[in-house]
């Protein structure tokens, strides 16, 4: 007869223990506590339990808090630092989770990690030859939590469910930051230069009218990508709807460098499209519709974009700042003045600007904060970022099993056309974007060579086990 032996201490009895013994507690403390705070005590071990269950569920959680930025607009939240002690939960639980799955920790080691981390190192390095030190190592720590998120990305991301799940929360986020900046603008709550009324971002995610214009340009081919996945008509309708209403939002920020950005997905998106002339066509008929209903005071805003007479006064001085720009990269050409510190060099005499202004052009940006080391670097990465993303949609073309890659992977060229466009009148270095599509590029490469890895393997299998029945010796009864 035989015996099973049984563990009586588990890790899921211990969570049952755990679980009766906070209930307990939590029904003890109701009289002395107030109730709220008995609330969040019970959604936050929750979510401590869902975190260290489900690593991806802490990655999507983490995406959450930092677009939504909680300690922006309830102050008091602030203190807590949610998003720092939400990342700090998901990495020691993804960490645990490698350990027990692999009996190790293991780091990337692509081409695209290693040349974001080599920029790391630049603008760390830069501190010691920084304009503005403090500025330096504040955009150091910035930086520093944008590839904490990246390294998550890599990490968790590690089937096509959850690569899908990711970009539907991201676009959710992101509608969520352009309805909140539209129900703000409504309100009267937006900002008035140059003329015009601007739409403005409620928190740092959204920013100020030429970062959420092109934020919303660079979301845009993602949430049509995500139109043309989607099997449900609810879906699809709502994408359209929602993509419709961010081109809307776009012009209202008066941002004509955010619509060059959306001219830029436009022109990225055109690459692959079929039926090129009717497309063409029709893009034009809706522009043209468009601009007959939009208010004078942006018609004569992006008019300007035309007027070259007057460009350095009605682009707030850029000429002269990148002409101070070049400048610090001829007086500072390895390190530059300092990652981050571009402002307080301007603001200095010594350029000749005196005036604190951003760099407002992505290369001066870079080559005037990082030298042209920093240059090199942040091109590395670029380089092979960009070349991931079209080895992975040629890779994908015409393979309905990879059609979610060949789709992600155009919209994110697409995107990666409007970020660059938007570099061209602004200084988007340390955006958020380039970074979280590098990591869902990367997860995506990583993805597809498991699959053929795995279908490869199988391939093999079954020749091996053809081969075995073919050669096998015959039997008494089949030589008879």
């Amino acid at each position: 007869m035989r015996t099973s032996s049984r563990q009586f201490i588990t890790t899921k009895s211990l969570l049952w223990v755990g679980l009766v013994i906070g209930a307990i507690a939590v029904g003890l403390s109701v009289p002395y506590i107030n109730p709220i705070f008995v609330i969040i005590g019970i959604v936050l071990l929750l979510n401590i339990y869902l975190i260290a269950s489900y690593p991806m569920y802490g990655l999507l959680a983490y995406l959450v808090i930092y677009l939504y930025r909680p300690g922006e607009i309830y102050p008091s939240l602030a203190p807590l630092r949610i998003e720092l002690l939400l990342g700090v939960l998901v990495i020691i639980s993804l960490i645990i989770h490698q350990k027990l799955k692999t009996n190790r920790v293991t780091l990337p080691r692509d081409q695209v990690t290693l040349w974001l981390a080599a920029f790391l190192g630049v603008m760390y390095i830069s501190v010691f030859t920084s304009y503005e030190q403090s500025a330096t190592i504040e955009i150091c720590k910035e930086f520093l939590k944008i590839l904490i998120f990246y390294f998550l990305i890599v990490s968790l991301v590690d089937t096509y469910k959850k690569f899908v799940a990711f970009m539907v929360v991201y676009i959710i986020m992101i509608g969520k930051i352009a309805f909140d900046a539209f129900n703000q603008y409504l309100s009267g709550s937006f900002v008035h230069t140059m003329g015009v009324d601007r739409l403005v971002g409620t928190t740092s995610a959204g920013g100020d009218p030429n970062a959420i214009a092109a934020t919303m340009a660079i979301t845009i081919p993602i949430v049509v990508a995500t139109a043309f996945y989607a099997r449900n008509y609810i879906i699809k309708g709502g994408m359209v709807i929602l993509g419709l209403g961010m081109t809307y939002l776009i012009t209202i920020t008066g941002s004509r460098g955010g619509l060059l950005a959306f001219m830029g997905a436009l022109i990225g998106g055109f690459l692959y499209v079929r039926h090129k002339f009717f497309t063409a066509l029709l893009v034009i008929v809706c522009m043209i519709g468009a601009w007959s209903v939009l208010p004078d005071q942006y018609q004569a805003r992006y008019e300007t974009l035309v007027e070259v007479d007057d460009v350095n006064d009605t682009s707030s001085g850029r000429w002269e700042i990148w002409v101070a720009g070049v400048k610090m990269i001829a007086a500072r050409p390895i390190l530059g003045v300092g990652a981050g510190a571009f402002r307080w060099a301007a603001g200095s005499p010594e350029f000749g600007l005196n005036k604190f202004m951003q760099a407002h052009n992505l290369i001066i940006q870079i080559a005037a904060s990082t030298g042209l080391v920093g240059l090199f670097v942040w091109f590395g990465f670029m380089f092979n970022f960009g070349k991931q993303v079209r080895r992975m949609v040629l890779l994908s073309q015409d393979r309905v099993d990879l059609r979610w890659a060949n789709l992600y992977g155009k919209a994110f060229i697409a995107s990666l056309i409007a970020l660059f466009v938007a570099g061209g009148f602004g200084h988007n270095l340390y955006r958020y974007n380039w970074y979280l599509m590098a990591g869902m590029t990367v997860a995506m490469v990583k993805i597809v060579q498991d699959r053929e890895q795995i279908e490869q393997e199988n391939s093999e299998l079954i020749v091996d086990q053809t081969d075995s029945v073919s050669t096998a010796p015959e039997t008494n009864s089949e030589k008879s």
